[in-house]
């Protein structure tokens, strides 16, 4: 989708010498390395874009060279977009409250702002996006930046990727890429191929999630690294690959499904796999609103939820602004812990205050099996026994696979929502029975969602 783009070949030559790995990379200079252009957001991930290598162009004469590109009528009024028709279909419907704006990601940020000059004396080059989005007054469109700040197209398809993390692995599995993969941290496990072709020395282990091997990556001669934006030693790897002049990708924090969603695509168009990830999201999408739909005709209960990573006594939580908080505010239910932000470790006594009518334990520390479970049930504390959750036998366990599935912001989290449906809304979803503990066999537990595993895209 980006032919004008010239899309430069790095050649990476690795020099052992005496105790020490010099990593020499030929290629333009950095500030080079990404390329200026304009996006056209039609919304829910239909968007085109188009690279210059003019950064002084304005915005409505590289739209209009985009709309000749993709075969897109574009109706002018001055300055400013009327209508679009795209594949005889157009934007916006009648009677729709959307209306084209022009939106600016500057340079420092991550969040589209509009535009309130005139579209035609701007420079493209003085920002880090540029983007005509079919929006709502509240609406925005999708991020055209990664989580550093740095705009993800223009970068040809990609044919050598590194994975710094687990969720980033899944991810770029479920875009149709798995077969590109050439280096993984230490944790990536899924799908099984991953951990088979690991095992088999064609895909290297780079290094542990905390503490990834720059020196490894750069002998793989990768033409994308994708890492976790929340992760310091990730952003220094990116960093570094970066200024060699490899492209990079930095995953915002899986906060919620709407973020997991737009990594996904993120990840796609970064790669050039983006028809894939496309279809990767409608499918979670539809899963969702199936599972959605069912709550809705459904008799529901709203439960008090606690989701914890371990049965200490003062555990590390998931409170507000976590992809587990939605899931659970998902369920129709409240997680206890909403106010605080992120995952948290709490006060014991707060386990027993905020008194919730379920716990989930995330963790592989116990296994799921019987005998494991309930020396888990005997060993807890007073404030857990002190709880309803407790009184009523609504203490959970998601240990093996099951903890992956649980605690990856990824593309299984349609997977993940459906088994929390399954636990905390019983009654509605009874066709299934739960246990208390689930590991390596969760998929016997999810009807709805069984095939989203996105395990076979090899």
């Amino acid at each position: 989708m980006d032919k004008t783009v010239l899309i430069k070949v790095v050649a990476t030559v690795v020099l052992v010498l005496t105790g020490g790995i010099l990593a020499v990379i030929a290629t333009p200079s950095p500030s080079n390395t990404y390329t200026k252009g304009i996006l056209m957001d039609f919304g829910d991930y239909d968007i085109e874009y188009l690279g210059v290598d003019d950064g002084s162009r304005n915005a409505v004469d590289t739209l209009k060279d985009l709309a000749d590109y993709y075969s897109i009528s574009v109706t002018w009024e001055g300055n400013n977009i009327v209508s679009a028709v795209k594949e005889d279909v157009t934007y916006p419907a009648v009677g729709s409250d959307k209306k084209w704006t022009l939106f600016v990601t500057n340079e420092g940020s991550l969040d589209w702002t509009k535009y309130d000059g005139n579209p035609g004396n701007m420079h493209i080059g003085d920002y880090s996006a540029v983007c005509w989005g079919l929006c709502s007054d509240e609406q925005t469109p999708t991020r055209g930046v990664d989580a550093t700040g740095v705009c993800y197209y223009g970068h040809g398809q990609s044919t050598r990727v590194v994975s710094l993390a687990p969720s980033c692995t899944e991810t770029i599995c479920a875009s149709g890429a798995g077969s590109i993969i050439v280096g993984v941290d230490e944790f990536s496990n899924y799908p099984s191929r991953i951990r088979e072709d690991v095992e088999a020395g064609k895909i290297v282990s780079i290094g542990g999630y905390t503490n990834p091997s720059y020196e490894s990556i750069a002998k793989l001669y990768p033409d994308m690294v994708i890492g976790v934006g929340d992760q310091s030693v990730h952003l220094s790897v990116i960093e570094k690959m970066r200024a060699h002049g490899v492209y990079c990708l930095a995953m915002f924090n899986g906060d919620s499904i709407e973020t997991i969603m737009d990594n996904t695509y993120m990840v796609g168009a970064a790669m050039n796999y983006q028809l894939k990830s496309i279809q990767t999201i409608t499918q979670i999408q539809d899963a969702l609103d199936t599972l959605e739909g069912i709550i809705e005709s459904g008799s529901v209960h709203s439960s008090d939820v606690m989701m914890s990573l371990s049965t200490s006594k003062s555990p590390w939580v998931a409170g507000g602004n976590t992809y587990a908080s939605d899931v659970i505010d998902f369920t129709q239910c409240k997680n206890i812990y909403q106010p605080e932000k992120g995952w948290v470790m709490v006060n014991s006594e707060t386990v027993a205050s905020r008194d919730p009518d379920y716990i989930i334990v995330v963790t592989s520390d116990i296994s799921a099996t019987e005998s494991d479970y309930n020396n888990m049930i005997d060993s807890l504390s007073a404030e857990w026994r002190n709880t309803e959750a407790f009184e009523k036998g609504n203490i959970y366990l998601l240990s093996g696979a099951g903890e992956d599935l649980a605690s990856r912001p990824s593309t299984r989290i349609a997977q993940f929502t459906e088994l929390m449906c399954r636990i905390l809304q019983p009654s509605v979803f009874s066709d299934i029975e739960i246990p208390h503990y689930i590991g390596d066999n969760y998929r016997d537990y999810v009807y709805y969602t069984k095939e989203l595993g996105f395990d076979d895209v090899f």
